[in-house]
């Protein structure tokens, strides 16, 4: 008598039982509870836009240098070839096409992908054709990006790739111009995006619109996105030799096996700034697309605020100060946590001798290096400590410094790389973590 009571129990739960094990099945059945795939980015380039403002000079006259992004020659029945290079080992890769910033379609006649030799050639039997939902050309609308096929193709981290598009239409070439990479446009018409050697190809001041790499990576873990100005992208550094601080961080992440896990898109533009465009898409604008929209970012490096420094001396009309520039660095803070990633912030170099250094102009650089090392950020990466010159510390050591006291050379973003603790990558904060 006394087991019945339970038996009625056990039957009323089967029920409920019977529908969860039916939900989740459905579940399945709709591809919900399956896992995605763990894409990774590889390799950035961020878009930005035309700019033919020209900043007045202080002292009254009119600038007579071009500003950094003002239209370039369009491409036009052209082939274009671009070198670039995996921060970690594939199974795996996409390319990311952009035309976030174009006002027309885009049209791409063919791509072809395949590893890179000197000059701008290509290696014989590694060529592999890109395609889009299967066909070999693509009308990408205005203001879109839009993803390649993957392709199934085993690499060593750090392969060198050449990615080359043929543009049957007349297409506005990159507003991103190439300060550290290589490409080369082949000088007669017709598509040889195939071809070992582009015929005649000359130097390309411009590159293709491909602004990132994904991949599928041979260790699983993260991607860090190094988000900052020219000093990030590695402005000044030999041209085609990877000499960036992120390439050399990459490197020394994939030499730790504790490390191994990280991959990293360089999302540097040249003279960014946190809080005004001009000649760059702001970072408080770009900060979501450029960083929390990266497969499987797991952290950033922040490196700004020394083109808001220098622009407040051109453009008086913009000027912003440290306490300006800090409330941004809250508002990255802010929105890194609230999508689950860590954010270091990156101390500011030295820039006295610059053309536009002055006494405020360090007094605010010195303010936001305060609030860096503050502990707002999850982390510190001080690269004013590692760049700067002992006896003279508003100066960036003679032996890291380019002709511009402003960027440094090979040899200063390799001290800039070697500085960073890998701790910040190991341990608990681990890719795969």
């Amino acid at each position: 008598m006394s087991s019945q009571p339970l038996r009625s129990e056990k039957f009323r739960r089967r029920p409920s039982l019977v529908f969860a094990i039916a939900w989740l099945a459905w579940l399945c059945g709709q591809g919900l509870a399956a896992p995605r795939e763990g894409w990774q980015g590889a390799w950035g380039h961020p878009p930005t836009a035309y700019n033919d403002q020209t900043p007045p000079r202080t002292d009254g006259g009119t600038r007579v240098n071009r500003p950094v992004y003002s239209p370039l020659a369009p491409y036009r029945d052209a082939t274009v070839r671009q070198v670039v290079r995996l921060s970690a080992a594939a199974g795996a890769l996409r390319l990311r096409f952009t035309n976030e910033f174009g006002l027309a379609a885009l049209r791409v006649g063919s791509v072809h992908l395949a590893l890179a030799g000197d000059n701008g050639a290509i290696l014989a039997g590694s060529d592999h054709v890109i395609t889009f939902d299967g066909k070999t050309s693509v009308d990408i609308p205005p203001g879109a990006p839009l993803l390649g096929d993957p392709v199934s193709w085993s690499l060593p981290a750090f392969a060198r790739l050449a990615i080359t598009i043929y543009y049957p239409v007349e297409t506005p070439s990159p507003a991103h111009t190439l300060f550290t990479l290589n490409a080369w446009q082949a000088a007669g018409p017709g598509d040889h995006t195939s071809d070992l050697m582009l015929p005649d190809a000359t130097v390309a001041h411009s590159g293709v619109h491909v602004s990132q790499i994904d991949i599928l990576p041979a260790v699983p873990g993260g991607t860090l996105v190094t988000f900052g100005d020219s000093i990030t992208e590695g402005v000044i550094s030999t041209v085609g030799a990877f000499r960036s601080w992120p390439d050399r961080l990459s490197e020394r992440l994939q030499a730790n096996p504790a490390t191994r896990g990280w991959s990293i898109v360089n999302a540097g533009i040249g003279s960014n700034r946190l809080l005004h465009d001009t000649p760059s898409t702001n970072a408080l604008a770009r900060f979501d697309r450029d960083v929390l929209a990266v497969p499987r970012v797991k952290a950033a490096i922040v490196l700004l605020g020394i083109n808001d420094i220098q622009y407040s001396h051109r453009n008086p009309a913009e000027a912003v100060h440290a306490a300006e520039e800090i409330a941004a660095f809250r508002q990255l803070i802010d929105r890194a946590h609230a999508a689950g990633i860590r954010l270091y912030g990156a101390t500011i170099t030295p820039f006295e001798g610059s053309s536009d250094y002055t006494a405020e102009g360090e007094a605010d650089r010195e303010a936001m290096n305060a609030f860096i090392r503050s502990g707002a950020f999850d982390g510190v990466v001080d690269f004013d400590a590692a760049l700067r010159d002992p006896g003279r510390p508003t100066h960036l050591k003679a032996q890291t410094e380019s002709s511009g006291h402003l960027h440094p050379n090979d040899d200063g973003y390799a001290l800039m790389g070697d500085s960073i603790d890998l701790s910040l990558f190991a341990g608990k904060n681990a890719a795969g973590k």
